[in-house]
């Protein structure tokens, strides 16, 4: 009967100044997600509105477990609570469904508690809030394309798939990355895409003869040159009684730098489940002996970690099924039997953690960043970005591992100087200072903000500009005070520069301070050049110029005695208006040099 009488006592309680009494008890107490013998909780928003469906939740008899549903239910925003969505899905309000998880996110990035849990909270999700590892088709797994707090999926192939794409699919949550991958790769009947200049294997589908040891009848390995692409295939002709296909292939490595160790990379898709091992050559080589494997089916692309090796001979085998069985489902000649190959090897032995002139904040084709630290940190939890490339998933990581708050430049107060003709910024873990749809965007929202300052060095028509970005960004300028701005124009995607690139363009004068907002559209970011491009002349050095018309005159003089004792009128740095600024004043009197 409680929901009934609470439902009928609503509006007597409301007369009673239910409200006014909730005020009082919301915001302190226990947690709204738990029972307890006092009225109210610690939300006070969630508490407000509990309170407002069940007033007796804010009475004497205490914060029962029917109080404890409703918050669960209809509290969105409160952490921990089923209303407030899944930690590994965007949504409008912040916090997630579980509460340490929102503390792990938001200690990265308070954004995600404070105002929206967006995709990219969703994605630090998967890194920060460690999951229930799973087993591909378990019992527990979900579905492959919807996100799940423990790993795996439910769907074997597709999830075993993924997970050589990314591990912790597996290992930890399935989340939103894990769910775009498994969208991008887990098609049927597909063909591995092969390189332009790739070769085909030598050895024709059901005929054995480049296998002289693993499962015969035998033959020689065919020859395999470093970085070619050879595509090749593992299947049979129905019927037939051959064993499965195994293929061998013979590498030589070399040294192109004379330092003694190269470093080897196998790349390797295939349709069918498969496997590519690379090993000392020798006869018969045993797979124990194996110093690179990788793994791949539904044609995603793999590769192996890589090794520093020295130059010389080695054996490569492509077999199905998984290593170091060989087996696989002997897939019948057709697409669903082919694999694309690659033995990648360069001169990239050095570490990346200490060669590297990448930023940590900006996505990079080669492997590691510049910072060493960051770099051991990020690459110890996603080695592709030190194997292979610092792409914008580095980026996030670097964001999360390396930072330990917002810029320093994150509100306007404490906009950072913008000497000369650009200035590089990071907006990763930024806040929002002012609102996001900014009127003078025409409806563009910022996602986060950080603040340059300028003093203009110029006369006439300047222009701001994003466009070497590689993420969408918004760019606003200001004039004004940090109190009180006014906006002068807005951007975003302007035209001639460049994909995400913003432009905003306006006439300054002489010794005019302008504030820059800059910040990505969406998630966070990362490292953006901000560039100052103006054909306008240089200002005169002329400081008691103080209006900036070309001349020292009784306008000037004005502007000093008004701010005498203070600071506007200080003509010599020291601070204060005063008679020394007055005699720099008159010493200057006329045209400017």
């Amino acid at each position: 009967m409680r929901s009934t009488l609470a439902l009928v006592a609503i509006p007597f309680l409301n007369l009673l100044g239910l409200d006014a009494a909730s005020a009082q008890i919301c915001g302190t107490g226990a947690s709204c997600l738990v029972v307890h013998p006092t009225p109210g909780c610690d939300g006070a928003a969630c508490c407000t509105l509990v309170c407002q469906i069940d007033p007796t939740c804010c009475g004497a008899g205490g914060w029962d477990q029917g109080c404890v549903i409703i918050a669960n239910e209809s509290c969105a925003g409160y952490p921990g609570a089923a209303a407030s969505g899944s930690c590994f899905n965007p949504h409008s309000n912040p916090n997630c469904d579980s509460a340490s998880c929102s503390v792990a996110v938001c200690a990265f990035d308070p954004f995600c508690c404070s105002t929206s849990w967006d995709a990219s909270c969703a994605a630090l999700a998967g890194f920060a809030c460690p999951g229930n590892p799973g087993t591909c088709g378990g019992a527990g797994t979900g579905s492959c394309f919807q996100t799940n707090p423990n790993g795996a999926c439910s769907d074997t192939t597709c999830c075993n798939a993924v997970c050589a794409v990314d591990p912790t699919c597996c290992s930890q949550s399935w989340d939103q990355i894990c769910v775009i991958i498994a969208e991008d790769i887990c098609i049927t009947g597909c063909e591995p895409t092969p390189d332009p200049d790739s070769v085909p294997e030598l050895e024709p589908c059901d005929v054995r003869q480049n296998d002289p040891c693993y499962a015969g009848p035998g033959g020689a390995p065919e020859a395999l040159l470093p970085n070619r692409q050879v595509r090749g295939s593992i299947g049979t002709i129905q019927g037939n009684t051959f064993p499965n296909d195994v293929d061998a292939y013979l590498i030589t490595v070399p040294d192109g730098d004379g330092d003694g160790v190269s470093r080897v990379t196998v790349e390797f898709a295939s349709a069918t489940k498969a496997w590519a091992a690379l090993l000392p050559e020798s006869a018969c080589t045993p797979m124990s002996a194996a110093l690179l494997t990788v793994g791949s089916e539904l044609c995603v692309d793999a590769a192996s970690p890589s090794a520093c090796l020295a130059p010389g001979l080695y054996r490569v085998v492509v077999a199905g099924g998984t290593f170091p069985s060989f087996g696989g489902n002997a897939p019948v000649c057709s697409i669903g039997d082919r694999y694309n190959l690659k033995v990648v090897v360069d001169d990239g032995c050095a570490d990346p953690c200490s060669q590297s002139g990448n930023s940590c904040f900006a996505p990079a084709k080669s492997a590691g960043c510049s910072d060493g630290t960051c770099c051991g940190e990020v690459c110890a939890v996603d080695p592709f970005c030190c194997d292979s490339a610092w792409d914008s998933g580095c980026v996030v990581l670097a964001g999360d591992r390396c930072l330990g708050g917002p810029p320093a430049n994150d509100t306007c107060a404490a906009a950072a100087v913008l000497v000369g003709d650009g200035a590089i910024v990071n907006t990763l873990r930024s806040t929002l200072e002012l609102p996001a749809a900014d009127p003078a965007c025409g409806g563009a929202a910022f996602a986060r903000d950080v603040w340059l300052r300028w003093e203009s060095d110029r006369s006439g028509f300047v222009e701001i500009t994003t466009c070497a970005t590689w993420f969408d960004t918004v760019l606003a300028v200001y004039s004004g005070e940090c109190g009180g701005l006014t906006a002068i124009g807005c951007s975003d995607n302007a035209p001639i520069c460049g994909p995400g690139g913003s432009r905003v363009g306006f006439k300054a004068a002489c010794g005019d301070t302008y504030f820059i907002r800059v910040g990505p559209k969406s998630l966070g970011g990362g490292d953006v050049l901000v560039t100052v491009e103006t054909l306008a002349p240089l200002c005169a050095d002329c400081p008691a110029d103080l209006n900036g018309d070309g001349a020292v005159d009784a306008q000037d003089l004005a502007a000093v005695l008004s701010g005498w004792d203070g600071p506007k009128g200080d003509l010599n740095g020291d601070g204060t208006t005063n008679a020394q600024d007055l005699a720099e004043l008159l010493s200057a009197w006329g045209a400017c040099p």
